[in-house]
């Protein structure tokens, strides 16, 4: 009997000494970072502008690869089946990926991915042209008595969810949404007077703002954005709205071993916290809040139910 015992030990001790751990050599070469839109748009540049101090702290070469299509389809699909190795991961804006899931069939899951670390969180907000409504009283007033035109960074995007969800809560009826290629576009139209009003990114639009040709009147978040901190936010007004944080950060393939995802998420933030980073996203209007990877999976999480309440109308 003591013989076996001591056999049983023995072999247990050499499961453990040649049992792989992932992340014991890693990274020992480059990291790609997928970015699901073309060069130059909101997702590009910051982890462009990340990227260099994640280098720092991962002790290994970042490379940017755009792929753009489709919304980011495309290369969610790609994604999915991507080997589980540190060595490739994914930047957008959550919850674009959940959002497309639910206008169409997909061949990926955005609850299958990794979560790693988002340095930013942008936030909704409701703009009118600087010569209309002065109040966002004197504006909901007007949109109930008759539809209005308004702008979405694309049909199925961010934008368009966050506006109707604003309908929903609001108590408007209905709008006559037209969407654009990018907030860039929905913004420019509003300054030219082309439409009533539109829904955007706040860092899209706080140049215009900033220079009086846009007014803004309400921000969907739960906090003031410090950039522009003199526009309420819902519950200032007597709204109790729910929210989805419109997120940047980084996932990793499904199935990402957990001591690999502990490199990357300590990282990333690391890089987020980096001074020249913090000036960046300050010239970019970021405003930057730290989530980490469970706070991330339970916003993926809790995205889902609330998402699907809105299907049949992101699909219009």
């Amino acid at each position: 009997m003591l013989k076996t015992l001591k056999c049983c030990a023995a072999a247990a001790a050499i499961v453990l000494v040649t049992m792989p751990v992932y992340g014991a050599d890693y990274p020992n070469k480059p990291v790609r970072l997928i970015v699901t839109a073309a060069p130059g748009g909101g997702e590009d540049t910051e982890a462009r502008a990340i990227a260099p101090f994640v280098e720092k702290h991962l002790k290994a070469q970042v490379v940017i690869e755009n792929q753009p299509g489709a919304g980011g389809k495309i290369a969610f699909e790609k994604f999915q089946n991507t080997a589980p190795d540190g060595y490739s991961l994914i930047t957008y804006t959550f919850p674009k990926s959940i959002i497309i899931e639910h206008q169409g069939k997909t061949g990926y899951k955005t609850k299958d991915f990794t979560p790693i670390f988002a340095w930013s969180r942008s936030s909704q907000i409701l703009i009118v042209n600087g010569e209309t409504w002065k109040t966002f009283g004197e504006f909901l007033k007007a949109a109930k008595e008759k539809p209005l035109s308004g702008g979405l960074s694309g049909r199925g995007s961010t934008t368009h969810l966050m506006g109707l969800i604003a309908l929903d809560e609001l108590g408007i009826s209905k709008v006559n949404w037209v969407p654009y290629e990018g907030s860039a576009g929905s913004v420019a139209a509003l300054a030219g007077k082309h439409l009533d009003f539109t829904m955007s990114l706040a860092t899209s639009a706080v140049p215009l703002i900033q220079a009086g040709k846009l007014r803004p009147l309400l921000l969907f978040s739960d906090k003031r954005d410090p950039y522009i901190s003199d526009v309420p936010i819902p519950k200032e007004l007597g709204y109790d709205m729910k929210f989805i944080p419109t997120l940047r950060g980084v996932e990793a393939p499904p199935k990402t071993p957990a001591d690999i995802v502990k490199i990357l998420e300590d990282a990333f933030r690391k890089a987020s916290q980096e001074q020249g980073f913090i000036d960046i996203a300050a010239k970019r209007k970021m405003v930057l809040e730290p989530v980490g990877s469970k706070e991330y999976a339970k916003a993926v999480a809790d995205s889902y139910p609330f998402i699907a309440k809105f299907q049949a109308m992101l699909t219009k």
